[in-house]
């Protein structure tokens, strides 16, 4: 057994140790490249400096924040506070928009791993967040444009009441006269929870009678997480109308099989 655990473990660092990437910066500095990666795609980076005296430095070269920015943030007291927090249980102190950690040569394997994992929560909790309202929104406004072209009123943000609770969804039909529909979608990445979520959510909302004459329509976001087969069949049982993200052209066409709009509608007004 310990003959097996010394070979996995080799075979994985040497194939680890090949996906790591180094490039001097200087005579005293290297920049590592490692195989993990930012919700924007890009691989963390990380600089080490030589000191002198057997002390080096171990530094981000603002790329952190340089990530932060691109994605929309703005970079004030108040975020700059909740980093400085994130990062002081590691060592790391926010000087400007670096990111740095001193350590000495001995210790310095121990550091970059230290930095390596706070680099990825900072990511995880900032830019992946960030990526998922951008991702969202863009969904959304899809949705929107469809109703908008087939003279559907809708409401944004609102909520409907199911028996035990009221949920939120994204957009809402009203049902004045007719049958309304709710649409919510759905991005993250512990999909199956969310399917599970919402399939609650569903149930909650069809045994409340007075929501019979609401059809209900979840668009799940492919771009940003593994959707597997039992997931989809939860939403799809549930909802009326479970599509995925880049099927959004079946959508008129579910619409009118559900009855929310009739053959021919054109554009018409929104509600305020």
């Amino acid at each position: 057994m310990v003959k097996m655990t010394d070979s996995v473990l080799g075979t994985y660092l040497r194939a680890y140790s090949s996906l790591i990437a180094t490039e001097p910066v200087d005579e005293n500095s290297v920049t590592l490249s490692f195989p993990f990666h930012l919700a924007s795609n890009h691989r963390i980076e990380i600089t080490v400096t030589d000191l002198g005296k057997g002390r080096c430095i171990v530094s981000d070269a603002a790329r952190t924040m340089g990530e932060m920015k691109n994605a929309g943030y703005s970079l004030g007291e108040e975020v700059r506070a909740r980093l400085e927090a994130m990062a002081k249980p590691a060592g790391l102190r926010l000087v400007g928009d670096y990111f740095l950690l001193e350590s000495s040569h001995a210790d310095l394997g121990i550091s970059i791993q230290k930095f390596l994992e706070m680099s990825k929560t900072i990511g995880d909790v900032y830019l992946i967040h960030k990526q998922r309202e951008i991702r969202e929104d863009d969904l959304i406004a899809q949705v929107k444009t469809i109703l908008d072209s087939r003279q559907v009123l809708y409401r944004e943000r609102d909520r409907i009441r199911g028996q035990i609770e009221s949920h939120p969804f994204d957009l809402i039909v009203p049902s004045n006269g007719r049958l309304g529909m709710a649409v919510s979608v759905l991005a993250g990445q512990t999909t199956h929870t969310l399917a599970q979520v919402w399939g609650y959510k569903c149930d909650d909302i069809r045994r409340e009678r007075s929501n019979d004459n609401i059809k209900l329509a979840l668009v799940y976001d492919v771009r940003f997480g593994k959707w597997s087969n039992t997931s989809k069949r939860i939403l799809a049982s549930r909802a009326d109308i479970a599509l995925p993200g880049d099927s959004l052209q079946d959508l008129p066409k579910q619409l009118e099989d559900q009855g929310v709009v009739k053959a021919g509608q054109s554009r018409g007004p929104n509600l305020p």
